[in-house]
């Protein structure tokens, strides 16, 4: 009897956790106000309140359909049909957003669509089959958004058709995912932050302010890893691309966005300590044709003291091994950490001179074409080392077997300790796999804002610098926005006071 009554209970809390899941999940549930919250295109009639739009999208792969054989003509990409039937209304009416200009509206609300709906007549007769159409293809796969307006000042019905043999329509995402193990990962609490957050939603994705209670969510631009200032007003990132790639700065509202140095494949700028400096590291190609990746330093352009002539902005170029990852900075302003993939992490300066290391593997040897250390056993691979604000430690995530986690090393006495490890009854009984990355210090030292997959997707959260008190923060923001991690050295934020 005690069995089945504990069996009960058991079942009751699990149903109740379901019912308690459920509603979060719809309270948060997108309102189609923005393309940051678009909705899945309804199946069926819909209403639209007056002097008012709503935001939809669809997925669209870009897939080549090749012409039938023997047919005169080349190729064409899949076409996307997009149809709003509103009961002969003119106040109805839609324009579709492609990726880009869906991230530009959300900075300029005049930006143009590429297309708008118009009435659509029978060839054959000439009257109005559906009020509102829109046809064409896109060169590239991604995201779509089609903004349906209500002109009139009352509520107006409306159904919208989207249709293509490459189109995707999603069911609207939940904030977190129902757990597919009978044991979910322990839960951590909630928090808030002080200071400021810059991060980017993927690897050339737009990039957002936020502050550390969740408030403020600002879209900036767009780019690759982006960094605040010293003093908290401008972001450094870097741009790929055939149209002005390079380093860029701009002010932390989006305003005054400048190029600053020009280059193909730059990533991980970071500011230096007396804003003097921004950091990055550049893929290269060697003299044999191998892939390099190396670290370059550029003085931002100043005023000639007593003139007004514009120094502009000079590169040198620290040295370091042949594949020299996310730069970070010393307090000095003078020295530079980095990771070199299975060598460990080191230190070099801008002023010149032999790297040296600051975690090394248990031995290693003096490569003298090359003037700097080789490891003898090499290190399981290391990402996004971080020098600590006071200088006394780096942060960096290290993969373990079949997960990444967080660890810390003290740069004088060269021991390393771990900050993150994983539920030892669920990683051993249930292999449950969660993955810590993407590590940055708080402005005074003596925090972690890192990035972890525990809820099965990626989401913030904070450490503090000695392992203890996790917790996630920023909830509202990943409830939001889908970040997007690829394990390539991306330094997803930064933290500013």
């Amino acid at each position: 009897m005690k069995h089945t009554l504990l069996g009960w209970l058991l079942l009751f809390g699990i149903a109740l956790s379901i019912a308690l899941f459920a509603t979060s999940a719809l309270a948060q549930a997108p309102s189609g106000s923005s393309p940051l919250d678009a909705l899945m295109v309804p199946t069926d009639w819909s209403t639209i309140a007056p002097n008012a739009s709503l935001w939809f999208y669809f997925d669209y792969a870009a897939e080549v359909i090749a012409p039938a054989p023997r047919r005169i003509g080349t190729a064409t990409r899949a076409k996307v049909d997009v149809i709003v039937d509103a009961q002969g209304s003119p106040a109805i009416q839609f324009a579709i957003y492609t990726p880009t200009q869906a991230q530009e509206w959300l900075r300029d609300q005049t930006t143009l669509p590429v297309g708008r709906g118009t009435p659509y007549r029978d060839t054959s007769s000439g009257n109005i089959v559906h009020d509102l159409y829109w046809s064409g293809a896109f060169n590239t796969g991604g995201r779509y958004f089609i903004r349906v307006t209500n002109d009139a000042s009352v509520a107006l019905p409306f159904r919208l058709t989207v249709r293509g043999d490459t189109v995707t329509l999603y069911p609207t995402p939940t904030p977190t995912p129902t757990p597919t193990l009978p044991f979910a990962v322990t839960r951590v609490p909630t928090d808030t932050i002080p200071g400021k957050i810059v991060f980017q939603q993927a690897t050339g994705g737009v990039i957002y302010t936020v502050n550390g209670d969740g408030s403020r969510l600002t879209p900036i631009t767009t780019g690759l890893d982006p960094a605040w200032s010293p003093d908290g007003k401008q972001i450094a990132f870097a741009r790929w691309g055939a149209v002005y790639p390079g380093l860029y700065i701009v002010n932390a509202d989006g305003t005054n966005e400048q190029l600053i140095y020009g280059a193909p494949n730059i990533r991980s700028p970071r500011w230096s300590p007396d804003g003097r400096f921004i950091a990055f590291t550049q893929q290269k190609t060697g003299t044999s044709g191998q892939t390099l990746w190396k670290l370059g330093v550029v003085e931002l352009p100043y005023l000639k003291p007593g003139t007004d002539e514009v120094v502009p902005a000079k590169l040198t170029e620290p040295q370091c091994g042949r594949l020299c990852y996310v730069p970070s900075w010393n307090p000095d302003s003078q020295t530079l950490a980095y990771v070199e993939p299975g060598a460990g992490i080191f230190s070099t300066s801008i002023q010149g001179g032999a790297p040296s290391y600051i975690l090394a593997p248990s031995g290693s040897y003096w490569d003298t074409r090359e003037n700097i250390p080789r490891p003898i056993l090499f290190l399981p691979p290391i990402q996004s080392a971080h020098w600590s604000p006071d200088g006394t430690r780096v942060v960096y995530a290290q993969q373990a077997h079949d997960r990444w986690e967080l660890n810390v090393v003290d740069v004088n006495t060269k021991s390393a300790r771990a900050l993150t490890t994983p539920d030892p009854i669920l990683y051993a009984f249930f292999r449950v796999i969660v993955n810590n990355v993407s590590p940055v210090w708080s402005p005074d030292s003596q925090q972690i804002l890192f990035l972890s997959d525990r809820n099965g997707k990626w989401e913030f959260f904070v450490v503090n610098a000695d392992g203890s008190n996790p917790r996630q923060v920023l909830k509202n923001v990943t409830d939001l926005i889908p970040l997007r991690f690829d394990f390539e050295n991306e330094r997803m934020m930064d933290w500013t006071r």
